[in-house]
């Protein structure tokens, strides 16, 4: 079975956006990056973020989830 993931913001790196995913509770099954370029996507699977909003600090994140 396929999950589906939404955009989670790009990042400088991949510790940022694991970071991140972590804060907000995301075990390493609810999320994977990707790199791009000198930027790093994160990408979250739907059914882990189940409609509750993410704690930003904005550490890191260069944009995604307002």
């Amino acid at each position: 079975m396929a999950w589906d993931f939404d955009e989670g913001g790009k990042f400088g790196s991949e510790k940022a956006a694991e970071d991140y995913a972590r804060r907000n509770g995301l075990s390493e099954a609810d999320f994977r990056t990707r790199r791009k370029g000198d930027q790093v996507e994160l990408e979250i699977r739907c059914s882990a973020v189940d409609g509750r909003a993410l704690r930003d600090s904005n550490e890191g994140r260069k944009d995604g989830w307002f």
